[in-house]
């Protein structure tokens, strides 16, 4: 992604909504894994 934006593929505008999104998804999986831990935990 940010090998297509400084080869002028992506605009900043579109780079800073893809970065957002991945950050969103790394929190939404960061939990799932959080949860699914401590319901292996505490069954």
């Amino acid at each position: 992604m940010l090998l297509s934006g400084d080869l002028g593929y992506l605009d900043t505008e579109s780079i800073s909504g893809l970065l957002r999104d991945i950050r969103e998804f790394e929190r939404m999986t960061k939990a799932l894994i959080k949860s699914l831990e401590n319901k292996h935990l505490n069954p």
